[in-house]
């Protein structure tokens, strides 16, 4: 299935084989004259409208190694939420990374990582504005009291 930016690349080539110009293909499909121009002088050049591949330093954890590693995170969580409804923090994730890799990742990372094989974040409201007063006391009880911590859990 193409994407919606490929079917706009194929189009802005389309028109232009219609003979076109920049400016009336930009107006017809409500993007900038710069950015028809740049893919038909990349079509021309390359034949192609695909992305190139993007530079950058190739990530050390492989497949198998970030597998091992949410597999661990899902059974620490599991773990966690049988004694206090409380799922794990960055920081807890980032030193089973760390042991297991080796390396030491920022938070952002880690959680981009987590992202990626399916956790999302939860952060404890002490006030909702939809929520009554009861609500959020027993909230506060069960969940974290007071916590400031985030908490990741498994989506459903």
């Amino acid at each position: 299935m193409k994407s919606a930016k490929q079917k706009e690349r194929e189009l802005v080539i389309q028109l232009s084989k219609k003979g076109k110009t920049c400016r009336d293909i930009a107006e017809i499909l409500g993007i900038s004259k710069s950015k028809a121009s740049f893919w038909i002088n990349r079509f021309k050049k390359t034949g192609s409208l695909k992305d190139k591949p993007r530079s950058g330093r190739p990530t050390s954890l492989t497949e198998n190694k970030l597998i091992k590693i949410s597999q661990i995170i899902k059974s620490k969580i599991l773990e966690s939420s049988k004694k206090t409804k409380a799922g794990i923090s960055s920081k807890e994730v980032g030193q089973i990374i760390e042991h297991k890799t080796g390396k030491k990742y920022t938070l952002r990372h880690i959680q981009r990582l987590l992202h990626k094989t399916g956790f999302s974040l939860i952060t404890p409201r002490v006030r909702h504005i939809k929520k009554d007063k009861k609500a959020q006391e027993k909230f506060r009880r069960e969940f974290k009291k007071n916590s400031s911590r985030n908490m990741w859990v498994i989506q459903s």
